[in-house]
């Protein structure tokens, strides 16, 4: 047996064991260089997490929230249905002031017997616009309101007013005749021209004047002209009947108070960077109703007799709705061939005014419409769309059990000799659960708004419904002025997307 060194026998013994912690070494070595790669990445990791968090954060608070509603279709026409006297109120405030900021004129007839317009004179006032306030009935209609015209042309002016107080489907003939008699009296009135001188003029006509009473509004020379043409106008019944409906309603007109004051000439209506008010408020229901009429008709006349300039600004008219769609489309298409943008504001969505909706080179605004029929009729003209819905959810659950025993006896012989007898029972079962669910999604047609969020609107919320040549869009907004005020405020319209 060969010696071998007691180191080298050591040195074989302890080889395995340096070799094995040598790779432990390594391995942990690696371990932990692989443990600090994967920290240092997932601290990377979690600092862009944390930037790109505070980039979303940034740009959400930076992003603009509210934008400018911009008519693309640049119509002549606006008309806005329903709404409360607040909700016209913050209307008037946001589209005047842009106006009139930009050195346009500002309109506003005001029928409505709310005062829409007092919010926007208190924002026009301080600031140095040009402000002219005209209540009526707080002056006499003629002279201050013919500007000018003539026997004939105001003539036909009442007669055309006093036509809208009777309904649809009167006899025709009746404006006629009420301008034939208006004509009569005031081409024979040589002074001033007011309603308690035309009464007066009625009077003589119908044979009740008191010439005895002091003071007297017409002079002699006018009493004897009057009086020759009582047999000129005629003494028919239906004569007689136009006169009495004619006198009753210039005597109802001349019994409002009135107060000196000079109207702006119809030149003067739309100057630029004014606002100008011409409210009516009345006691009496009735005769609030005939000046209204006759102020609209009045103004008509001086759109048609091409007084307004063009292009000067807008004319706006709140509470209209009462006086018919006739008179409304008369009023619309005078002023579209006069150049003057026309906006209407009217309380309900009426039978009769129905028509108006999305007519020709016109916008349309809605706002809270309590009423369900008129919410319904609203809905309607904004129209239908397609959507999916689901309608259908199916759960259909299964179970099912079997089962079986059966029994068996054999025996046998055989002649070499033996015998054998078997037995066998078996007994088997067997259960079955199943579930099955479903869903079935179809397509509809239903409204793009529902009735029932147009009667939910806020006071201030709208919607509008513009069609362009490209497309018919339908946009949710709000006319609320203090939106202006809060950050993230747009100063253009969104770009389509």
């Amino acid at each position: 047996m060969a010696w071998i060194p007691a180191g080298i026998i050591l040195f074989m013994r302890v080889a395995p064991y340096i070799g094995y912690k040598w790779k432990v070494s390594g391995a942990k070595r690696k371990q932990e260089e692989l443990r600090a790669a994967h920290e240092a990445a997932f601290e990377r990791w979690k600092t862009d997490v944390l930037a790109h968090d505070a980039s979303e954060r940034r740009r959400v608070d930076e992003a603009l929230r509210w934008f400018p509603v911009h008519l693309a279709s640049r119509p002549r026409r606006v008309d806005v249905y329903g709404g409360t006297a607040d909700g016209w109120a913050a209307l008037l405030v946001t589209l005047g002031a842009s106006l009139l900021a930009n050195g346009k004129g500002l309109w506003l007839l005001d029928l409505s017997h709310q005062t829409v317009g007092r919010e926007l004179a208190a924002l026009a006032d301080p600031r140095g616009v040009p402000v002219v306030r005209v209540e009526l009935p707080s002056a006499s209609a003629p002279p201050d309101l013919s500007w000018g015209l003539s026997a004939e042309e105001l003539a036909e002016v009442l007669a055309e007013a006093l036509s809208t107080l009777r309904p649809d489907g009167a006899d025709v003939d009746l404006r006629a005749t009420d301008a034939s008699i208006l004509h009569s009296v005031l081409e024979r009135l040589d002074g001033a021209v007011t309603f308690g001188r035309i009464a007066s003029g009625l009077e003589v006509l119908l044979r009740v004047h008191e010439p005895d009473r002091a003071p007297e509004p017409l002079s002699a020379r006018e009493l004897d002209s009057l009086t020759t043409a009582i047999d000129v106008v005629g003494k028919s019944e239906r004569i007689q009947n136009e006169l009495r409906f004619v006198y009753d309603v210039t005597r109802l007109l001349a019994r409002a108070q009135q107060n000196p004051l000079t109207l702006p000439a119809p030149d003067q209506w739309l100057a630029p960077g004014q606002l100008t008010i011409l409210s009516t408020h009345d006691v009496t229901e009735r005769r609030k109703d005939v000046i209204d009429r006759v102020v609209f008709f009045l103004i008509l006349h001086q759109l048609r007799r091409g007084r307004v300039p063009a292009d000067a600004g807008t004319l706006v008219i709140a509470g209209a709705e009462h006086l018919g769609h006739s008179a409304l489309e008369s009023m619309a298409r005078q002023a579209r061939v006069a150049g003057v943008r026309l906006m209407l504001l009217m309380a309900h969505v009426r039978e009769d005014i129905r028509p108006l909706l999305g007519g020709q080179d016109s916008a349309t605004v809605l706002m809270r419409l309590g009423n369900a029929e008129e919410a319904k009729a609203a809905a309607e003209f904004i129209g239908q769309g397609h959507k999916f819905v689901m309608n259908q959810l199916t759960r259909q659950v299964g179970e099912s059990h079997s089962m079986g025993r059966s029994h068996s006896y054999g025996g046998g012989d055989s002649e070499t000799g033996g015998w054998s007898t078997s037995w066998q029972n078996s007994v088997n079962s067997s259960t079955g659960n199943s579930v099955t669910r479903g869903e079935a999604v179809s397509r509809v047609y239903e409204f793009a708004v529902e009735p029932t969020q147009i009667q939910s609107l806020p006071p201030t919320g709208l919607i509008l419904i513009e069609t362009s040549p490209q497309s018919r869009r339908v946009v949710f907004g709000d006319c609320n002025p203090a939106i202006t005020l809060l950050p993230h405020v747009a100063d253009a319209p969104r770009l389509p997307e």
